[in-house]
């Protein structure tokens, strides 16, 4: 099974498990996203408009269901750097809200919509970023 798949489904597993911390009962998803990997240069003009520090990034607009894409930039490894590989939970907690239509049928702007899916993926890559950190220095002794 290609790696990058089997850390989808350990993260897909992850983030079912803990959808109660953000108050949430998303359905889970029966696929995955597309992965894309691009440059550094290409994904800020994609998600920016500009030069930008991004390093993963799901657009919520223009999704077509079943062909969602979530973009990262070439040469990082989500599957074995930890740092990264939160980023990916986090794109992908916004793939779950999109697959979910979160926050869709509220009354409030797109601005306060975009803060509460910003927040819920934010408080579950923290949480997901402590607990592996945790394992991490168990097993080898000292922080990553």
């Amino acid at each position: 099974m290609d790696t990058l798949i089997s850390t989808m489904t350990a993260l897909f597993i992850w983030i079912n498990s803990h959808l109660d911390a953000i108050g949430s009962n998303y359905v889970m998803p029966p696929y995955f996203p597309e992965i894309k990997f691009l440059s550094q240069e290409n994904l800020a003009k994609k998600a920016c408009s500009k030069p930008c520090p991004v390093v993963g990034w799901y657009p919520t607009k223009n999704q077509i269901k079943g062909k969602e894409i979530i973009y990262l930039i070439e040469g990082i490894d989500p599957i074995n750097n930890l740092c990264i590989r939160t980023i990916f939970l986090h794109e992908l907690v916004h793939f779950w809200q999109d697959y979910n239509n979160a926050f869709e049928d509220s009354e409030n702007s797109e601005k306060v919509r975009f803060t509460y899916k910003e927040g819920q993926a934010t408080q579950l890559e923290h949480i997901y970023r402590s607990q592996e950190y945790r394992k991490y220095r168990k097993k080898h002794g000292k922080y990553y």
